[in-house]
């Protein structure tokens, strides 16, 4: 039997690959799994995550880094300034 990766930290480039390895070359998700040496359901939880998300559905939840763009931020306070000086 296989030993199965440990830790799930794969990132989000990987996973789009596999995804669309199953989706676009009609590869069996086994397969996939088999050649990124991880378990069936976690390739399979990220095409459906894919389906339901896009691409933003295989990013980490848990990770530290922001996917919201600087200049959102910076604009997110630039108006909680704005409504300070209003009140």
């Amino acid at each position: 039997m296989t030993k199965k990766r440990s830790f799930s930290h794969t990132s989000a480039e990987v996973k789009l690959e596999a995804v669309l390895q199953i989706l676009e070359s009609k590869k069996s998700v086994i397969e996939v799994a088999n050649g990124l040496n991880l378990h069936r359901d976690t390739v399979n939880r990220w095409v459906n995550a894919y389906k339901d998300k896009g691409k933003i559905g295989l990013e980490n939840q848990r990770s530290h880094t922001s996917s919201q763009p600087k200049n959102d931020n910076k604009k997110v306070k630039e108006l909680e300034r704005k409504l300070k000086e209003i009140e």
